[in-house]
């Protein structure tokens, strides 16, 4: 990056900061803490509640339930949340398959992992851009005079380079 482009030490500070706050974010899952399961099973009960499964009776809603928690133990709880409001809203797009997800109906675990994993990623994103930005070097700039001085330098240990301009 250009010279003048370089961080100050309190910008550098705060996008320090600031990435470390999303990447702590991405470690809020269920199989990390008793109180982000909690959450989690509530978001998901909430989900099994107000939409119903294409085909499902009472005895099944125990084992949803436990297809649920295996698929979203290491899914942040945040990101279990957003998926969950993109699917209200219909805003989840496309399946693997190109197909259309089908809203009348609640997605299937591993259909709302996907949603929920892309939620995630996009926030590990930003942290990971954040970290090449503070590793980022300021580059070297040198002179007409001082490439030219070089140049000339260099033609002396390897004629060839005389050539170049």
């Amino acid at each position: 990056m250009p010279a003048s482009l370089t961080l100050s030490p309190a910008e550098r500070a705060e996008i320090e900061r600031h990435a470390g706050e999303l990447e702590a974010l991405c470690t809020q899952t269920p199989a990390d803490s008793d109180e982000w399961e909690a959450k989690t099973l509530i978001i998901v009960t909430k989900l099994m509640l107000a939409l119903p499964a294409a085909q499902q009776n009472e005895a099944g809603a125990e084992a949803t339930g436990e297809a649920f928690q295996a698929a979203l133990d290491d899914v942040p709880t945040w990101a279990v949340a957003a998926a969950m409001r993109r699917w209200y809203r219909g805003d989840c797009g496309e399946n693997e398959r190109g197909q259309a997800y089908d809203y009348h109906w609640r997605p299937a675990p591993a259909e709302l992992r996907r949603i929920a994993l892309m939620e995630k990623w996009q926030v590990q994103y930003r942290a990971q851009t954040m970290r090449k930005l503070l590793a980022a070097e300021p580059l070297i700039e040198f002179s007409d005079d001082h490439r030219a001085a070089m140049r000339a330098r260099l033609a002396t240990i390897i004629p060839s380079t005389a050539r170049t301009g």
